[in-house]
């Protein structure tokens, strides 16, 4: 579907690295330990907890689809949802 994927949490790169390692995780993520990127998308709680988001991006920084019920979305139910949006 041409589409990059990156995990934004506030966690420094190498609490990342260990999760990642842990889950087998092949996409790109992001330390953003000031919320600078998640606070500018909504996702930081009043407890400045960052809440479990998805986003889709366009090539043009568009936002075309998000999910923000902060539940894990499983990887194939993410893929057939971004499959529907993509194809639009």
């Amino acid at each position: 579907m041409n589409i990059e994927v990156i995990a934004i949490s506030r966690d420094l790169q190498p609490a990342q690295q260990k999760f990642k390692e842990t889950v087998s995780a092949k996409n790109t993520f992001l330390a953003d330990p000031e919320a600078k990127v998640i606070g500018a998308y909504g996702a930081l709680n009043a407890l400045k907890i960052s809440n479990r988001y998805y986003f889709l991006i366009d090539e043009n920084g568009r936002l075309i689809w998000k999910n923000v019920t902060g539940q894990l979305i499983p990887v194939e139910k993410l893929v057939e949802d971004l499959a529907v949006v993509v194809k639009k």
